[in-house]
């Protein structure tokens, strides 16, 4: 690895300083989020996996990791080769670090308090997201230029406007409970562009799932 990258990527002790204020929508968690802190329920975690076939020749980096929830079922349950997560917020990161290393799982586990933005994602070949539709556009056109043929990227909610799914048929996207799953493989998906409509009010949307899932989900 160059000395530029690895001055790019940082451990979870490392200030974050002026480089993640890029890609700020003003609101979150952090000064420069691109979504509030919703953690994804269990049940879709695994389903997310599932569909996307996480295994061992897999290298799956969590966007907005917060918890640890994806890196720690990746490794456990689907046994996936290494689970890389990138967050903003310290302590989240040092929170996931602390169970990484009672765990036993350093070297299969890594966590970064990064802007993800700036991460190298050409070893990925599974990448998930629980973003907002305009975080999954501006992630977009690094998905690609740096994945690689054959990677997946499964977002939780929210599509990758002008990317076309890997579900057959309509509605595009899988369904769990109240929740939805879009499922992309590079570079299939880029290759039939659909037009990319114009966003939602997603603020007001991300209360919403917020409200809820606080009342009724407890983290689970």
């Amino acid at each position: 690895m160059s000395s530029d990258r690895r001055r790019k990527r940082s451990r979870i002790d490392e200030p974050v300083g002026a480089r993640v204020r890029n890609y700020s929508l003003g609101w979150g968690d952090t000064p420069s989020s691109v979504a509030p802190y919703v953690p994804t329920p269990m049940r879709v975690v695994r389903r997310m996996l599932e569909l996307a076939g996480a295994g061992a020749d897999d290298v799956v980096y969590d966007l907005g990791c917060g918890d640890g929830r994806i890196l720690f079922t990746a490794v456990e349950e689907f046994d996936v080769k290494k689970a890389v997560g990138y967050d903003l917020n310290p302590s989240l990161c040092e929170s996931v670090q602390r169970r990484v290393d009672s765990k036993g799982l350093r070297g299969r586990i890594e966590v970064f308090n990064e802007n993800f933005f700036l991460a190298d994602l050409s070893q990925a070949t599974l990448v998930t997201l629980y973003l907002t539709t305009s975080g999954n556009s501006k992630l977009r056109p690094k998905f690609e230029k740096e994945l690689q043929d054959g990677a997946r990227v499964v977002s939780h909610d929210f599509p990758i406007h002008g990317w076309t799914t890997m579900k057959a048929g309509s509605p595009d996207h899988f369904i769990v409970g109240s929740h939805r799953i879009y499922l992309y493989r590079v570079p299939e998906a880029q290759l039939t562009e659909r037009p990319i409509p114009r966003s939602p009010e997603e603020e007001s949307r991300w209360r919403r799932i917020r409200e809820v899932f606080l009342r009724f989900d407890s983290g689970c």
